[in-house]
């Protein structure tokens, strides 16, 4: 039997398959929409788990890190490792559980990864979801699925988020609100440490200055509105630009192409 350990309780479970007092059979796959931010305290069980957030971000700490992840980032969570999700938005997540003896061969297995999502991984996912299939086709899917996920390639353009208390507390309010301006100097100011304190901290916890973190944070919450269907013009001060080629160029530099490219691409996921 297996038993989901929650070192703190959830804040809410909503539609989430609760593992207690039930035996996963081989790997199922769950589809759970949300209409806002859902926490599930840190956790652990027996069952492999890979989590996708079709639509929505959500926010996952695992294995020493923290990841911000949007659509095009698929986390693969060994079973046994300690982790704590949070959907950060209205959206769709699938998560799917795989026996402990089913996982893909290779090392890389052992430690939470975070993905790539193709297309055809994405529609495997949701077929996999559907109860209907028969275990024969499901086998099948399930087979091609590990071989898509075997050769992904690992996503190096998530958002961490700093660990360290003063860093965490600028990182949670610049995601609450992607057009804050404040300098470096001014957040350290009002969180009496130094700057330099607080540059070491971002670059210790994430691996990019505050300045670059901040970027991508705000590129991040822009994709979410341009999803939405509002426009460039609208997006741009809304994530902290005073005009929309200044947004659509840092855009360009942050995911190499530009918004209206960019959703195309997002759409052949999501569809």
């Amino acid at each position: 039997m297996s038993t989901i350990e929650y070192s703190t309780r959830p804040k809410s479970l909503l539609a989430l398959p609760d593992s207690r007092g039930r035996t996963f059979k081989d790997f199922q796959v769950f589809t759970n929409v949300v209409d806002g931010v859902t926490a599930y305290g840190a956790h652990r069980h027996p069952e492999h788990q890979i989590a996708w957030m079709s639509e929505g971000t959500m926010q996952i700490a695992a294995g020493g890190n923290v990841w911000h992840l949007h659509s095009e980032h698929l986390v693969w969570l060994p079973g046994t490792v300690l982790h704590d999700m949070t959907l950060l938005t209205e959206g769709c997540m699938i998560a799917a559980y795989a026996r402990p003896d089913l996982r893909p061969a290779g090392p890389r297995w052992t430690q939470p990864r975070v993905l790539e999502v193709d297309a055809l991984s994405a529609q495997l996912l949701r077929h996999l979801a559907d109860r209907t299939i028969d275990d024969a086709r499901r086998l099948m899917s399930q087979e091609l699925l590990y071989d898509i996920l075997a050769a992904a390639p690992e996503r190096h353009d998530v958002l961490a988020v700093p660990r360290n208390a003063a860093a965490s507390s600028v990182s949670a309010r610049i995601l609450a609100d992607p057009a804050d301006s404040r300098t470096l100097g001014e957040w350290a100011g009002e969180l009496g440490v130094s700057s330099k304190t607080l540059m070491r901290a971002f670059v210790a916890d994430t691996g990019i200055t505050f300045g670059q973190w901040r970027t991508r944070a705000r590129m991040y919450a822009s994709l979410e509105m341009l999803a939405r269907g509002e426009g460039v013009n609208d997006v741009a001060p809304q994530v902290g630009y005073r005009t929309s080629s200044g947004f659509i160029a840092a855009f360009r530099e942050t995911f190499g192409t530009t918004p209206a490219k960019y959703g195309g691409k997002a759409d052949a996921v999501s569809r």
